[in-house]
């Protein structure tokens, strides 16, 4: 016959499943999968980007109720942006994702201002701050209002460049709201000077700041190789962007296993 579980047996499971349940819900941003690296629109200057990604591979099973798994999940942000002064541009994201299960969905709406400061220490220093607000479906976050601020501190050593976004935001609705939590991004390229850069990209969550980062195993993280459409060194950019990318994921804690992307852009 089987043993029961004594007493202590099940203080010590029903202790864990409520540590568990007590962890801060992780959640990268699924859309715009992007590091801010200071660029901006001259005053009056228009510009339209479309951002995609598409999960090869990811977790099958939602994270909480009416979530979308974003297993083969397909999504697209539109976002149309205007230069106001030379230090200031708004901008705005309008989401949507295809899903093998639940088909079209509209993915929400953000807004945005992106700050950026003059180079300092002859162009090789680069400041600046993205300030969000959005409204997001359930399918996609569980928290419906939240903001985002976006820290860009980026070095400019010519043909190297380095950039972190050391990101936070909390939720403004839900049980959440108000309990900031960190999800820093870097990306680190080299300029080829044949018209392309090359690099990585990194993209992590690591929990609230009232309740500590969580342990590497829960955290989020994903890694890209990157090429974006880059002059060489003091040359003019061009009116196009591009950046494309494969991602893999470092921690089964991370949604998306394999995740490919691309950004195409135009200043007009």
């Amino acid at each position: 016959t089987g043993q029961e579980p004594d007493v202590h047996t099940i203080r010590i499971a029903a202790t864990s499943a409520a540590l568990l349940l007590a962890l801060p819900c992780l959640a990268m941003d699924k859309f715009e999968i992007q590091v801010y690296q200071g660029e901006h629109n001259d005053p009056g200057q228009p510009s339209v980007e479309l951002h995609s990604n598409y999960t090869r591979a990811g977790h099958t099973a939602p994270a909480y109720p009416d979530e979308t798994p974003p297993d083969r999940a397909l999504r697209f942000t539109l976002e149309p942006a205007l230069g106001i002064t030379r230090w200031l541009e708004l901008g705005a994201y309008l989401q949507t994702m295809v899903s093998p299960d639940a088909g079209p969905q509209f993915g929400g709406w953000k807004l945005r201002a992106k700050f950026i400061a003059p180079p300092a220490f002859d162009g090789h220093l680069i400041l600046g701050i993205n300030v969000e607000l959005g409204r997001v479906p359930t399918s996609v976050e569980e928290e419906g209002w939240a903001n985002e601020f976006r820290p860009i501190v980026g070095l400019d050593l010519g043909r190297f460049g380095f950039t972190w976004n050391p990101l936070f935001g909390f939720a403004l609705t839900g049980p959440e709201a108000g309990r900031p939590d960190f999800e820093p991004a870097a990306k680190a390229k080299w300029n080829t000077n044949l018209g392309f850069a090359t690099g990585l990209e990194h993209y992590a969550a690591l929990g609230r700041f009232d309740q500590g980062f969580v342990g590497l195993p829960a955290q989020e993280h994903l890694t890209f190789l990157a090429f974006d459409l880059e002059p060489p060194v003091g040359a003019q950019p061009g009116a196009w962007e591009l950046n494309v990318a494969l991602g893999r994921s470092w921690t089964d804690a991370t949604p998306q296993q394999w995740i490919v992307k691309a950004i195409v852009g135009l200043a007009m």
